[in-house]
């Protein structure tokens, strides 16, 4: 095999902002340390095409396909994954029309730096990562090929929290210092993955009658871009959760599942979704409760690009 290329990309947890990101309102994100990795490496001597393989963090082969020189799958299930990866691969031909038209074999390996069942980004550093290797803007690559917000795209290649918006089929963002009480805050994984598709479809059906709880969300995640003592992010967090539960009908995580934690707790992106954020005394006794409740998967500051 000729020279290989190297590329990365960062995971993420969108702090504030969730649903409403989707229509201009800022979000507010952090990328983790942890994401995904790419390897490419090509021939001349073999047949020319696409053998595409992903190891998960025990470096065990989670997917495996082979496409022609048009992304054509060969061999390989054809499943979500497989149709997924086909959809990003001709994508990123439209942007960059002499993506991989070497005529030359090729072999991709991804390798992912987090579980899969996370909710950390795998599609997301998927995009930037192929983004990276067809030379081709990561954000017009997603929005070419999928709905929603992109503010993971965003983190996948962000040094720091980021405050994003989307307008319309294009995005910006700003690196943001974030002045937190970090050593009184955990991020806990809620232990199974579920469908966070209630909740999005509840926001698209009612997103037309929120101008007002979109305005209060933008100061709301504006002001959390400030210093914050742990009493004022307390109070965000609170704020955000019944701006939110209100809007959607929904209860909040707090209320569903941890109504006798005595600090603040809050979710992070669609409800129901992965990881919540838990303000409270001290990570040590934070962590305490949750593995008491059966919760033993934790992400702490140094975990993440601050």
């Amino acid at each position: 095999m000729n020279h290989s290329n190297h590329y990365h990309a960062k995971g993420k947890l969108l702090l504030f902002g969730e649903y409403f990101v989707l229509d201009g309102v800022p979000g507010l994100a952090v990328p983790s340390q942890r994401g995904q990795s790419l390897v490419t490496s090509s021939d001349a001597v073999q047949v020319k095409g696409l053998y595409w393989k992903s190891l998960n963090l025990k470096d065990e082969i989670w997917f495996e396909a082979y496409f022609d020189e048009h992304f054509g799958l060969l061999h390989g299930l054809q499943d979500e994954t497989a149709i997924t990866l086909q959809k990003i691969l001709q994508a990123a031909r439209q942007l960059n029309p002499n993506f991989l038209k070497d005529g030359l074999y090729h072999e991709a390996i991804t390798k992912l730096e987090f579980a899969q069942d996370s909710g950390l980004g795998s599609s997301s550093t998927l995009i930037h990562l192929i983004a990276q290797w067809a030379q081709v803007d990561a954000m017009q690559l997603f929005f070419l090929s999928f709905p929603g917000s992109g503010y993971d795209i965003a983190c996948a290649g962000a040094e720091g929290p980021i405050l994003y918006r989307k307008t319309g089929q294009s995005a910006n963002w700003e690196t943001k210092q974030l002045n937190w009480p970090w050593e009184q805050i955990l991020f806990v994984h809620l232990g199974q993955k579920q469908n966070s598709r209630e909740g999005i479809q509840r926001y698209r059906e009612r997103s037309e009658m929120l101008y007002t709880e979109r305005e209060a969300m933008t100061q709301l995640v504006l002001e959390a871009t400030k210093k914050q003592s742990a009493a004022d992010l307390a109070k965000l967090m609170q704020e955000s959760e019944a701006l939110i539960a209100q809007a959607l009908g929904l209860s909040t995580v707090q209320a569903a599942r941890f109504s006798d934690f005595s600090g603040s707790i809050k979710s992070l992106g669609a409800w129901g979704g992965d990881y919540v954020m838990a303000l409270g005394d001290s990570k040590e006794s934070m962590k305490a409760y949750f593995l008491a409740k059966g919760l033993d998967r934790f992400l702490e500051a140094s975990d993440l690009m601050r």
